[in-house]
């Protein structure tokens, strides 16, 4: 290959501009990070691929096309998820050379699903750079898709969830959130087309059409405004370090911290205080619940906490649902298997009366965190709390009925599984994410996560309720927007209104239809392409 073959060639009002091949992927991975929290650039995700699109389209070689799709990936998932370090090197204890390999490791893997991408528009290149960039939004989806189910599935930062236009994100409630990712790559090859057509007059009238097209469907999308629902819950933010939640939350050895949370509980229900309180009355005391039968929602626990198997935990959480006249949704271990010897993250949701409506034990684990996959060397990598590798998933999508509808529960990190939410979301109801991003620090991870969970929301026309320890708990509304939120870091309960719905959406019935049509379309394209090659050569 000859020194001029090396370089993309970008012609621009008569100008030429010569890039080295290598910069525009490395360039793209560096805007794909800045369109995510905690940078959150608006509007940076139309134009992200750019450059990597343009590197790609001109690309004939399948070895180069791979390593600038691994390039890109590579810089994108390491900007994003640089706080792997932090986490496996405070809570998995290890060294600081040992928290970078295990990161290395991450992006080793990982990014070779942007380097297929690569690959495949580059074959695809060899047929014309037009027919690669028409390829380009078909490839992209059937590599998210690749990244949510392979390799026990991480599908954090997808494309989509980077689309912050109120009325275009309304199109996952047919699409998921595949939808716009499909959209905002989709863009970046139309803006790139101009570069490759002979016709650049036409390519940029095309492009132009495209713009118009956007903005009319965010006009035409536009959700309505904001209205207020009609129930109650209470989310609790406990604000518990992780450091001394072990030891402090305990109830059978020491029940003050656990009685304490249900005392700020209790007046926050009963209309008393929204705020910790040096020392408040519940509704036994004679305070009366705004709402006869509000939600309480605690996060999800750093500590264990066992109902059932704990008399002090579960006569304090029947007392308090008994008093309150309200239903509870709190985090716990629970027992599987036999002799109930196998260990399981779970939330349970409380009745009015005392009774369990719901044990829903966590389906999708965190792999490293909750589980050690047996073909990844279990031991190698340190646990981040107790229980680490020892928790087996649960397998029955359940939910909580009540007469005004269903609780469905998602524990911390299914909410980034959409079809794991879709199937919660199946009966009429409310969706509750529990969470303890604690783990991640200060760093952008926290945001991440909420920005994956607005959008199950949307999905599924839902209200979500989200807890969490110490931030963001918030109320998202049925078009994915905060309606209330807690300040983070702050222990607090926030009031929120909220309504059961039944609405179901297209992608709620039909699930992932349209990211498999992409992978589908996106297969028999390459099929075609590889006959029109054929021809050629």
């Amino acid at each position: 290959m000859s020194l001029h073959d090396s370089f993309l060639v970008l012609r621009l009002r008569n100008s030429e501009f010569r890039v080295s091949n290598f910069v525009l992927p490395l360039l793209s991975g560096l805007l794909l990070v800045a369109c995510f929290p905690k940078l959150h650039v608006p509007g940076l995700v139309w134009i992200a691929c750019l450059p990597l699109l343009a590197s790609l389209a001109r690309e004939k070689s399948l070895k180069r096309a791979f390593l600038l799709g691994y390039v890109c990936g590579a810089v994108f998932l390491a900007g994003s998820c640089y706080w792997f370090i932090g986490v496996t090197e405070i809570y998995g204890r290890l060294s600081p050379g040992e928290a970078w390999s295990a990161l290395f490791a991450f992006l080793v893997v990982f990014s070779a699903f942007f380097g297929s991408f690569g690959w495949l528009v580059g074959w695809s290149a060899r047929r014309s750079p037009a027919w690669a960039l028409a390829l380009s939004p078909f490839l992209w989806i059937g590599m998210e898709l690749a990244r949510t189910y392979l390799i026990t599935g991480f599908p954090w930062n997808l494309l989509g969830y980077a689309v912050q236009a109120p009325g275009l994100r309304q199109i996952a409630s047919a699409t998921g959130v595949y939808g716009l990712s499909f959209l905002a790559v989709a863009t970046s090859a139309v803006l790139a087309w101009p570069f490759f057509a002979a016709k650049r007059g036409r390519a940029s009238a095309a492009a132009a059409v495209w713009a118009v097209l956007l903005l009319l469907a965010q006009w035409k999308l536009a959700p309505p405004p904001v209205s207020a629902g009609t129930h109650t819950a209470y989310l609790v933010q406990p604000n518990v370090p992780l450091d001394e939640a072990a030891e402090r939350w305990a109830p059978w050895r020491d029940p003050q911290p656990l009685n304490s949370l249900i005392t700020f509980t209790e007046s926050a229900a009963c209309g008393a205080v929204s705020t910790p309180p040096a020392a408040g009355p519940g509704c036994a005391a004679g305070l009366t619940p705004s709402d006869p039968h509000p939600l309480l929602i605690w996060a999800e626990n750093s500590a264990p906490l066992f109902f059932a198997r704990d008399p002090v935990f579960t006569g304090a959480m029947v007392r308090m649902v008994r008093e309150t006249g309200a239903y509870a949704v709190f985090n716990t271990i629970t027992f599987a298997g036999t002799g109930n010897s196998l260990p399981q993250n779970s939330a349970i949701v409380l009745g009015p009366d005392g009774g369990v409506l719901l044990q829903y034990a966590k389906i999708h684990l965190v792999p490293f965190g909750e589980y050690v996959p047996a073909w990844a060397f279990p031991g190698v990598i340190g646990k981040i709390v107790s229980e680490v590798g020892d928790f087996v998933p649960g397998t029955h999508y359940s939910t909580a009925a009540t007469p005004a509808g269903h609780i469905a529960v998602l524990i911390c990190y299914e909410a980034i599984f959409p079809g794991l939410v879709r199937r919660l979301a199946a009966s009429p109801g409310v969706l509750v994410n529990i969470s303890n991003d604690a783990w991640y620090g200060d760093s952008a991870a926290a945001y991440q996560h909420l920005e994956m969970a607005r959008l199950r929301a949307i999905e599924n026309h839902r209200y979500l309720l989200r807890a969490t320890n110490d931030g963001v708990t918030t109320v998202i509304d049925p078009y994915g927007r905060l309606i209330e939120r807690l300040p983070r870091y702050q222990q607090g309960v926030l009031p929120a209104h909220f309504d059961f719905d039944n609405r179901r959406t297209f992608y709620t019935a039909h699930g992932d239809v349209f990211a498999w049509a992409c992978a589908a379309v996106g297969a028999v394209l390459l099929l075609l392409g590889r006959r029109g090659l054929g021809a050629r050569q």
